[in-house]
């Protein structure tokens, strides 16, 4: 059963979901799969492409943010991402898919989401994934080819995306201990080079290219209160960067690294006081809930990146969510150095308690 939620368009909010599955034409030799070192936490180890797949785990997502440049002069952002949810005390899975598409040019966003039940979990075969939600789907096969087509508002767009670079396994082995919470398996691709078409409302299909970054995770995460920071960076030097704090009900800080990868070297694990990220600027606040963002970030780490700021491509980026009962704020980004250039681009998501300010 698929169920459309909503679709909003307001000045700009944002925020993805993205599901996988299998599409993609010319067929290349599928890559042996890698498993990582044993993990100490008595969990088997992250196993690529095999895990791209969905797994028997609480919650796991496939999720995408993009930005693209149409042949026309204009630009465009997208966030999509997919959810895998097993529902507490019953046999029936959901998949939850949400995203929010801004028209940058023209400065405005509209947000999208749809709900489809399952009695079982998707079985697939290995390192293959596709969620539909009637014509629309995300797909993914083989570790490196990835296909987004959706609808958000009257805009419809079908991507491909493929993998340029290595995944990057966040904490080194790709398990992430947030502590109460549980422990997750997360790594991203962070390098996807994308190709497609986008139609605006009311237009045709016009050409558009650009630059894609999928992040995964799935656990048995507990029923505990958290909020999150959290920003990918694309340089244009080919530096990659993730960054994230999260924090419980209280604001503790129970997590909080970066992994960064520059060019073709190796992925470093970046702990508290070997990097900067911290909002820098003005905040916008949401007349639907009440709760402060902080719209632009400050980036650096020591010896390897200089300062950097984050700046929204759009404003007022809150994406709220009737099937999941979350709200949190989505935004591609602009990245600046110091002396102004435009130096990569890049998402901010942070998730933060209803009513609250920096």
């Amino acid at each position: 059963m698929v169920r459309t939620i909503r679709s909003v368009r307001t000045p700009i909010a944002a925020l993805v979901l993205a599901a996988l599955a299998a599409a993609c034409a010319a067929a290349t030799p599928t890559p042996a799969p890698t498993p990582t070192p044993t993990p100490p936490y008595g969990l088997p180890p992250l196993v690529l492409p095999a895990d791209e797949a969905p797994h028997d785990f609480s919650t796991e997502w496939w999720y995408f943010n993009v930005h693209l440049w149409s042949e026309d002069g204009r630009r465009y952002t997208l966030h999509d991402v997919v959810f895998q949810i097993q529902e507490l005390g019953s046999s029936r899975t959901l998949y939850v898919r949400q995203a929010g598409f801004a028209d940058v040019s023209a400065g405005t966003h509209a947000t999208a989401e749809r709900v489809r039940s399952e009695p079982e979990p998707l079985s697939e075969q290995a390192g293959v994934f596709r969620a539909g939600f009637g014509d629309l789907f995300i797909s993914a096969q083989d570790g490196r080819r990835y296909r987004l087509v959706g609808e958000v508002g009257a805009t419809a767009y079908d991507l491909t995306l493929l993998a340029t670079t290595e995944p990057l396994l966040h904490h080194d082995d790709g398990l992430v201990d947030f502590k109460e919470a549980g422990i997750t398996y997360y790594y991203s691709r962070p390098r996807l080079d994308v190709s497609g078409t986008v139609t605006p409302a009311g237009g045709t299909a016009v050409a558009v290219s650009g630059l894609g970054w999928m992040d995964r995770q799935w656990g048995n995460f507990q029923p505990v209160a958290i909020g999150w920071d959290w920003a990918s960076v694309q340089l244009d030097d080919g530096t990659d960067l993730m960054l994230t704090r999260v924090f419980d009900a209280g604001g503790v800080t129970v997590e909080s690294y970066a992994t960064l990868r520059q060019g073709d070297g190796p992925a470093r694990l970046l702990s508290v006081g070997e990097f900067t990220f911290a909002p820098a600027g003005p905040t916008w606040t949401s007349e639907r809930t009440g709760t402060s963002y902080a719209t632009i970030w400050r980036v650096a780490v020591p010896g390897a990146v200089d300062e950097l700021t984050l700046e929204p491509l759009v404003g007022g980026n809150e994406f709220v969510s009737a099937a999941r009962g979350l709200v949190y704020w989505e935004a591609g980004v602009e990245v600046r150095a110091s002396d102004g250039r435009v130096v990569g681009q890049g998402f901010v998501e942070l998730n933060w308690p209803l009513g609250a300010t920096p």
